[in-house]
């Protein structure tokens, strides 16, 4: 079967989206956004595809990044939402909100 690449461009951005949704209200590191996201098997997230991602969010200042200092076990580096980021992420609800609401209107209700 023949990839959609418009449904593979609509994860990518569901992905993103779930991802601020997650470090705005508490930091993650990578590992553990990839197992949040895994439930999700709708999705099809790879081991490692959250961390480009991730490093886009920092480059437009949405996100910031941190290593904690563990006294055993390896360190993390955690992900954050910044204020800038809290704007955006509102804003891109907004859209996928309004988004939804627009094709449930246009398909009709159930």
């Amino acid at each position: 079967m023949e990839t959609d690449k418009w449904q593979l461009q609509f994860k990518k951005g569901v992905i993103e989206l779930m991802i601020m949704l997650l470090i705005k209200e508490k930091a993650y590191y990578g590992y553990e956004l990839t197992a949040a996201l895994k439930d999700t098997t709708y999705l099809g997230l790879s081991d490692g595809a959250i961390y480009p991602i991730l490093k886009r969010l920092e480059k437009n200042g949405w996100t910031y990044s941190y290593w904690d200092t563990p006294e055993d076990g390896p360190r993390r580096k955690y992900y954050q939402l910044t204020e800038k980021g809290a704007t955006a992420l509102e804003k891109r609800l907004e859209v996928f909100m309004y988004s939804a609401d627009m094709i449930q209107s246009i398909k009709g209700g159930d």
